[in-house]
């Protein structure tokens, strides 16, 4: 479909399981398939435009729609080719007195392995490694025993 700029793969949500986890379609041997686009933080205008863009560009591809009202709905400009990040972990806080390090909205990279990420307590929370992607932090009051942020590296083809 081409949107959005990042394809996150992971194997499960430790704090729930998504509906694209049901049935066959969390079975490896399953032949079905499913797709789950993280538009972005709920709030932002700009998960409305992701959530739409996806939406008519998936039903243009599979051919339910009519083109010329898809044409109309579909942003003429032709995306970037999108950039695979494979998560790695989760960062689960485990105080209440969890924060970032700074303010992040999602997808940021930190370039260097050791960098510091947020602090949970006495504890330092780096990144594992450089390049290190941030998916989908939660920006504030970050619940004890839930997940703040999910780590994950680019990968390169």
């Amino acid at each position: 479909m081409g949107i959005p700029k990042f394809i996150v793969s992971d194997e499960g949500h430790a704090n729930g399981t998504r509906m694209r986890d049901f049935g066959g379609f969390g079975d490896p041997a399953s032949p079905k398939n499913a797709l789950l686009v993280e538009c972005g933080q709920h709030w932002e205008r700009k998960a409305v435009d992701v959530a739409w863009q996806c939406t008519w560009r998936f039903l243009r591809n599979l051919g339910v729609v009519d083109l010329a009202l898809a044409a109309r709905e579909i942003d003429s400009v032709e995306p970037s080719p999108p950039m695979l990040v494979r998560v790695t972990e989760a960062v689960v806080a485990r105080t209440p007195s969890f924060r970032f390090a700074r303010e992040f909205s999602g997808m940021q990279v930190i370039a260097k392995a050791g960098d510091p990420i947020a602090y949970d307590g006495d504890t330092v929370v780096r990144a594992p490694y450089d390049d290190c992607v941030l998916v989908m932090p939660v920006p504030n009051n970050v619940k004890t025993g839930l997940t703040a942020v999910r780590l994950g590296r680019i990968e390169r083809r």
